[in-house]
C-alpha cells in the first residue's frame, strides 16, 4: 500500500519592492495563471535559501506555495478557485481559504509575526504542525502560542520563542540553490569592495563599518566601493549619496560576484553568531566572503582558508587592503568556499535535513 503523501503548506511575505520590481519588470505577468506566475518567481529565488516547496517534493511531500502579500498570484488563485475578487484583493482572506481548500499537514512560514497566533484562530481545521522560520529578533508583542516549532539557526531565538510562546525549537540552517542560472554565468568584476543586504537599527556595528568604509573610497585613490541597501536612511550622508539602491533575488546574487571582495556585517543581536545567510549566499555565489569574526564560524566554513574574518574596523581594512593586492590568494578562498558550499551546505542538502524535521513534527 502506497503511503500518502503529507502536505505541507508554505506561506511566505515577499517585501513588497522586490514584488514591485519583480512585475514591472514583467507586466505580461501580472493576469497570468496562478502556477505560471509562482513558477516565475521561485525561478527569481526571492528568498531562495529559504523556499523549500520545490525540494520537499523529492522528499515525499505534496506542496503549495503561497505569497500572501502579492495580490497578482491571490487574485489569480482566487478566480481559478472559484472565489469572487473584487478590486483590491483581501489577502487574510485568499490566504484562508489557500489553508482550507489545500488542507495542510503542514504550515510553514518565514514571517511568524504577520501569521500570528491570532491569525489562527480563524483557520477551520488547524493543520497538524503550524511551523516558522525567524532569524531575526521577535517584537515584544509577538504571540507564538499557536506555533508547534519554531525554527532558527540563533541560540538567542530558543529562549525568545519558548518565551513568546512556541511549543518547540530546533535549530536548522538554510542552504544555496546549487541549481542556480548565476552559476552558469560568467563573474563580471565591477567594484573591489560590495556591500549588500538590509539595514536597520539593529545593525548599528553594519552601519558603523559601512560609513568608514565609504570615507575610505572617499580617501583612497582608485578604490571603488559598491553599496547596494533599501536602507540609506539610517547611514551617513556621504553613504546615502553612493548608494546604489537594493538588489533582489538572481541579481543581488549577480550583485555579490561583481565584488574583489564581499564585506558581511551581522546583525547585532545575535552577537555574530553564525550562519546568516548572506554566509551561505556568498560562498555559493562564489564570491571571496570578508565577514566578522565568531568562534562557530569553524562549524561552516574554515576561516583564512574557505572565508576570512575580521575582529576590528582596523583588521577589516587590513585585510581589504591585503587581498585587494593578493587577488589570486582571495580567488582561490573564494573557490574553496564555494565547494565547501555546495557538498555540505547546499539545498539539497538542507532539504534532506529539513523533511526529517517535518516529519518529527508531524509525530509530535
Amino acid at each position: 500500500m502506497t503511503r500518502p503523501q503529507s502536505r505541507f503548506l508554505q506561506v511566505n511575505t515577499f517585501y513588497p519592492d522586490y514584488l514591485m520590481d519583480f512585475y514591472a519588470a514583467r507586466p505580461q505577468l501580472q493576469n497570468a495563471p496562478y502556477d505560471v506566475q509562482m513558477d516565475a518567481l521561485l525561478d527569481d529565488e526571492f528568498s531562495g535559501v529559504h523556499i523549500w516547496t520545490r525540494p520537499l517534493k523529492a522528499h515525499g511531500f505534496e506542496t503549495l506555495n503561497v505569497i500572501a502579500n502579492n495580490p497578482f498570484t491571490q487574485r489569480a488563485w482566487m478566480r481559478e478557485n472559484g472565489y469572487q475578487v473584487g478590486e483590491k484583493v483581501d489577502s487574510a482572506f485568499a490566504t484562508l481559504r489557500q489553508i482550507h481548500d489545500f488542507a495542510p499537514d503542514v504550515f510553514y512560514t518565514n514571517d511568524v509575526v504577520t501569521f500570528h497566533s491570532g491569525f489562527f484562530k480563524a483557520v477551520e481545521k488547524r493543520p497538524t504542525v503550524i511551523a516558522g522560520w525567524r532569524g531575526f529578533p521577535l517584537p515584544a508583542n509577538a504571540d507564538l502560542s499557536a506555533y508547534d516549532l519554531i525554527l532558527t539557526s540563533f541560540d538567542r531565538m530558543f529562549g525568545e520563542a519558548v518565551s513568546k510562546g512556541a511549543k518547540h525549537v530546533a535549530r536548522f540552517h538554510p542552504g544555496f540553490p546549487e541549481d542556480s542560472p548565476i552559476l552558469r554565468e560568467p563573474r563580471e568584476i565591477k567594484y573591489d569592495v560590495v556591500i549588500s543586504g538590509s539595514i536597520t537599527s539593529q545593525h548599528a556595528q553594519r552601519i558603523n563599518i559601512i560609513n568608514m568604509i565609504l570615507e575610505m573610497s572617499r580617501e583612497t585613490p582608485g578604490f571603488s566601493v559598491g553599496l547596494f541597501t533599501a536602507g540609506a536612511q539610517f547611514l551617513s550622508p556621504l553613504a546615502q549619496q553612493l548608494n546604489k539602491g537594493a538588489r533582489w533575488s538572481l541579481e543581488m546574487l549577480r550583485t555579490i560576484r561583481s565584488g574583489r571582495i564581499l564585506v558581511n556585517i551581522d546583525v547585532d543581536a545575535f552577537g555574530g553568531q553564525p550562519p546568516n545567510m548572506r554566509l551561505i549566499e556568498a560562498t555559493g555565489a562564489g564570491a571571496f566572503l570578508l565577514t566578522t569574526h565568531h568562534p562557530e564560524l569553524v562549524n561552516f566554513f574554515e576561516p583564512g582558508k574557505e572565508i576570512e574574518t575580521f575582529r576590528t574596523p582596523q583588521e577589516l581594512f587590513s585585510k581589504i587592503n591585503y587581498y585587494l593586492a593578493m587577488p589570486e590568494r582571495a580567488g582561490e578562498i573564494a573557490r574553496r568556499g564555494q565547494e565547501r558550499c555546495m557538498y555540505a551546505h547546499s539545498r539539497s542538502v538542507r532539504a534532506g535535513w529539513f523533511a526529517e524535521i517535518m516529519r518529527g513534527a508531524l509525530s509530535f
